[in-house]
């Protein structure tokens, strides 16, 4: 079967399945947020064991998750009010907080060369992909608890976490065509030789664009006024191209193609997510900070 067959039919099955918990299910929203956090960090881990490292694998699975619920945990709360809920976010706060002591103070006992970057190693797989992860949802349980962000009670906060994968994609392809047709100026070529500042700079007015149009096409998204869609727009724009980035240093320095080969076609969940893990956790920042400025 053909690499582009492959990318196809995994596209076909799994494109609705994810828009309809996107969409529609919340919680399982959330959980596909965690889980996706866990099968990443796993495939993070894997390169650093390519350089001959010894992450403390489990642990750092299960801080990483820890650390994605953080970001959604308080909708349990805002959903159903119950004292349980709010005791777990609380716990799994003080899981994730304290990770850097409860990693060190395991690499106490498993005796190996190279603690320091044993232990760093295994703690970067939480910050980078724990809140890169968690805060996907984060945007959509801020957005439903905060509706004052985008100026009206009735915007709906999975169809701006659909236009941002929207954007993202559009973001990527616009760059890879455009480079490839007329793209001469290397971007990064130390990093990844075949991006292109032609290649970039389209992708970015793409992104932009698609923000713009978004509240045009979508009218669950109508409230979203244009100046907030172009500060979002350049965000990404620029963010995610960002997060393409870095996940391209870490393969190269590992020396591999795909971070895994889970998805059919397609490589692994940190070739997918690379730029979702940069653009969330900043948009979510910003979407803050204008919250608090209204």
């Amino acid at each position: 079967m053909s690499n582009l067959l492959q990318r196809l039919i995994f596209a076909v099955i799994a494109i609705p399945v994810v828009l309809y918990i996107v969409l529609y299910k919340p919680l399982g929203f959330f959980t596909l947020t965690v889980l996706l956090s866990g099968i990443t960090v796993w495939e993070y881990y894997g390169l650093a064991k390519t350089k001959g490292y010894s992450p403390q694998v489990g642990l750092g699975i299960f801080l990483t998750m820890c650390t994605a619920m953080i970001f959604g945990i308080e909708r349990f709360t805002f959903a159903y009010g119950s004292q349980l809920s709010q005791t777990a976010h609380e716990m799994v706060i003080a899981i994730a907080g304290l990770s850097a002591f409860i990693i060190l103070a395991s690499e106490l006992f498993r005796a190996l060369p190279n603690p320091i970057e044993q232990s760093a190693i295994t703690l970067f797989g939480p910050i980078y992909i724990g809140i890169g992860c968690g805060s996907l949802f984060g945007l959509f349980d801020l957005i439903a608890r905060n509706p004052l962000i985008a100026g009206s009670d009735k915007f709906t906060p999975g169809y701006f976490v659909l236009v941002l994968l929207i954007s993202i994609w559009v973001c990527d392809s616009a760059a890879y065509f455009a480079g490839k047709s007329f793209g001469k100026h290397k971007l990064f070529e130390r990093i990844s030789p075949n991006k292109t500042w032609e290649g970039s700079i389209v992708g970015f007015i793409c992104c932009v664009a698609v923000w713009v149009l978004a509240p045009k096409i979508f009218p669950e998204l109508s409230a979203l006024n244009t100046s907030n869609a172009l500060i979002i727009g350049i965000v990404i724009g620029n963010v995610g191209q960002l997060g393409d980035l870095a996940k391209s240093l870490l393969k190269r320095d590992a020396g591999v193609k795909d971070s895994s080969n889970l998805i059919p076609g397609h490589g692994g969940f940190l070739d997918r997510l690379d730029s979702i893990m940069f653009s969330a956790p900043i948009l979510y920042a910003v979407l803050n900070i204008i919250s608090t400025l209204r």
